[in-house]
């Protein structure tokens, strides 16, 4: 079986929780639908529908520390500024010239030194693609915030073969544990495997089609269930093992997460 693996380093990212505002709370693994968009955005139109034909994505990503950033949020609206200076004319609040508009303090949580890899099944063509790509390091890519920049520590096309192996011990990243087991490589025992490791059940954002809302064009999200999987021992059975396939250089089972076809 073959896969693309592209890992990454960030000296500091943001994947933000949905529908938080005043505080952007961060998540410790970005979402299927974040990786989509950063192995999109080299490709070609017609390189992003091969690449999202029959796609399979597993994430992993850790970090050292974390931190908050506080910011001023901005904007224009005329009834923002109206509240803020009292007329359209006027920049003067306690007799300081200010930005236009109406602003807010914001609090950004953000994860230092953060290493994610990402493996990819899909297209034989764009996984060869974004190899070299990935590889010649001549674009300026971000996961996460747009301010958030990677540097590509790796991209290969990896041959795992045909047969998942035995796997116990530790696995020192976060990733998404998908509660469906039709991901390639996942062993026959997956759901005992799936109900025994603890962690919080998150739908977790995918592909997106656009539909038209009142007027407005909105992304319309496929979403998949999973576990956050924290970094733990995961279960030892005497009776029952475990096979993934595994990427022995970063010791990880591959769990694999069918990103499911959006309507149109």
């Amino acid at each position: 079986m073959r896969v693309l693996k592209i890992k990454v380093w960030q000296d500091s990212a943001h994947f933000r929780v949905p529908h938080t505002t005043r505080t952007l709370q961060t998540l410790p693994v970005p979402m299927f639908s974040t990786a989509l968009g950063f192995l999109c955005t080299p490709l070609g139109e017609d390189g992003r529908k091969r690449l999202l034909e029959g796609i399979q994505l597993a994430i992993y990503s850790r970090h050292t520390a974390g931190f908050e950033d506080r910011i001023w949020h901005r904007n224009m609206s005329i009834k923002q500024h109206l509240g803020r200076f009292g007329s359209r004319e006027s920049r003067l609040a306690d007799n300081r010239a200010e930005h236009p508009g109406g602003q807010s303090p914001v609090t950004i949580e953000r994860l230092h030194d953060v290493t994610t890899v990402i493996y990819a099944i899909c297209d034989a063509g764009v996984m060869s693609e974004l190899e070299r790509i990935f590889s010649d390091g001549s674009m300026s890519l971000s996961l996460g915030l747009a301010e958030d920049t990677v540097l590509v520590r790796e991209a290969r096309v990896m041959d795992f073969g045909n047969d998942p192996e035995p796997f116990h011990g530790k696995v020192d990243f976060f990733s998404w544990l998908p509660e469906r087991n039709d991901g390639k490589g996942l062993p026959s025992n997956y759901g005992e495997f799936f109900s025994r490791i603890p962690g919080n059940t998150k739908l977790v954002s995918s592909r997106y089609s656009i539909v038209n809302v009142g007027g407005v064009a909105v992304r319309d999200f496929t979403y998949s269930r999973c576990k956050l999987f924290s970094p733990r021992g995961l279960p030892v059975s005497f009776t029952e093992q475990y096979s993934f396939y595994i990427d022995h250089a970063e010791k990880i089972p591959l769990w694999f997460a069918v990103q499911g076809e959006v309507a149109q």
